[in-house]
């Protein structure tokens, strides 16, 4: 398909604009809002470690409630609230809130002793399953306090509808500064008011568009199939619905695990120099070995694992909101146990899913979320714990983050995580960002899919160590560590 000839999704589906501010909500972020039940979270945490050593004393709640305001007309969403009108229940607008108060979206916990990683992810957990007021702009703040060595940290839940995260990543960017530097003020907008006749013509307006709209989705149909026919190593390219359950898949609940760790980013990156393969795929195959030691300790066999995870259509965006990933699946050769074969192997499937993924393109992903906001829940509900087959095992992200730590005025962040959404059947999530020459990896899971978190973190730990001794590189990762 010729990319000048294709119209641009943004012009076709962007939000039907009612005038006073109000923007319909994308098919994507329509997806995120209304896959969210009272047993499935929707929304993500985005966690900021503070030394407010230099600052001279630990930040208060008063403090934020004092500064935020001054910056949050920088992202719209902060003061937009979900509003919906008939005509338009599956995609429903954003709209100013007239009544936004920082204060209903601020509170404060304090860990327990002695505030270390546990004690923080304990707290995370709870977080996890806390799920935001619709009736206020879909973001809150939690100021935790005792971390050890008198830290702190933010907390930010933030629904999955509002941002995805290289969104999420770019907030972060445009609320923090380099050493010295400061983020100019950005007042919110001034309160408009909303006409619920005015948004339900705008809505009608769009459907009957979106009707005429509906052979471009038939060709871009065809061009994905085509695409897909066409792409290079087909083969190293997981079918949809051919993966057998594990344990990873365990029928789950409402509750949620969180944990943290980290490792050396230039761990990595020598993995990847020296098995031939992008740093993306040697930390898949890093974590497949991972996968394989916590299979066999369950007592199963480690069979071929298939990670989904996302592919976002512009890394170089600077967008603040809305969702433009799609998915790509990847085999994880959990089944191999000579690591440097099953890096080899998992590296060459996600650089085969990746190329497949950019071929296709987005275009279709999001048509799609358009036209079937509200078929999201009722096909997680067939899958979730009834189909025999699932799509995948465990759902990965692994986006590039700063490479130096940020500041908040004289407030360094030291770490920077990030957890995303455990959705069933695959609901073992790990999301990783580099930060500051570490990857930072938050894993978020059902109780019943994986029973000790952290515990599967130190096996990706040790999978990394494993990887650099069997390439001959280990003794230089000690050395640089």
């Amino acid at each position: 398909m010729n990319a000048r000839n294709t119209p641009d999704v943004t012009e076709l589906f962007a939000g039907a604009d009612a005038g006073s501010g109000a923007e319909r909500m994308t098919g994507p972020d329509a997806l995120m809002l209304n896959m969210e039940t009272p047993s499935n979270p929707m929304h993500t945490l985005k966690v900021a470690v503070l030394d407010t050593s230099r600052h001279g004393r630990p930040l208060s709640l008063a403090e934020i409630a004092d500064v935020l305001p001054r910056f949050l007309g920088m992202f719209p969403r902060a003061t937009q609230r979900v509003r919906w009108v008939p005509g338009c229940s599956a995609r429903p607008f954003w709209v100013q809130d007239n009544g936004f108060d920082v204060a209903d979206h601020i509170d404060e916990v304090w860990v327990g002793a002695p505030g270390g990683r546990t004690e923080l992810d304990a707290v995370l957990s709870e977080l996890a399953v806390a799920q935001l007021d619709r009736n206020r702009p879909l973001w809150a703040l939690t100021l935790v306090h005792g971390l050890d060595g008198g830290r702190q940290a933010v907390v930010v839940r933030v629904h999955h509808a509002v941002a995805d995260g290289l969104a999420a990543l770019n907030t972060f960017m445009a609320a923090t500064a380099e050493p010295g530097d400061r983020v100019p003020p950005a007042p919110v907008p001034e309160a408009l008011e909303q006409d619920t006749q005015a948004l339900t013509k705008a809505a009608r307006a769009e459907s009957r568009r979106l009707v005429r709209r509906i052979p471009s989705v038939v060709s871009a149909a065809r061009h994905a199939v085509a695409a897909r026919r066409k792409a290079s190593h087909g083969e190293l390219i997981p079918k949809p619905l051919t993966v057998r359950r594990t344990s990873f898949n365990a029928r789950s609940g409402a509750n949620r695990v969180c944990a943290s760790a980290d490792i050396a980013l230039a761990d990595i990156q020598r993995i990847a120099l020296a098995a031939g393969t992008t740093v993306n795929g040697a930390l898949h195959g890093v974590i497949a070995g991972a996968i394989r030691d916590e299979l066999i300790a369950r007592g199963e066999e480690p069979g071929t694992s298939v990670t989904i995870f996302g592919v976002c259509k512009d890394l170089g965006s600077n967008r603040v909101h809305g969702n433009e990933i799609a998915t790509a699946m990847a085999y994880l050769r959990s089944d191999l146990a000579d690591p440097v074969e099953r890096i080899v192997a998992t590296g060459e499937s996600c650089a085969a899913t990746v190329a497949c993924r950019r071929d296709v393109g987005f275009e279709l992903t999001e048509k799609l979320a358009t036209y079937t906001g509200r078929l999201g829940p009722f096909f997680r509900g067939l899958a979730a714990n009834r189909a025999p087959l699932v799509m995948n095992n465990i759902t990965t992200a692994n986006l590039p983050g700063p490479r130096t730590t940020r500041w908040i005025g004289d407030i360094e962040v030291v770490d920077w995580i990030s957890f995303a959404l455990a959705i069933a059947p695959a609901d073992v999530n790990l999301t990783t960002y580099s930060y500051a020459g570490r990857l930072s990896m938050g894993l978020i899971a059902t109780p019943e899919s994986m029973p000790d978190p952290a515990g599967f973190l130190r096996r990706v730990v040790r999978a990394v160590d494993e990887a650099t001794d069997a390439l001959g590189i280990g003794e230089m990762a000690r050395e640089a560590s």
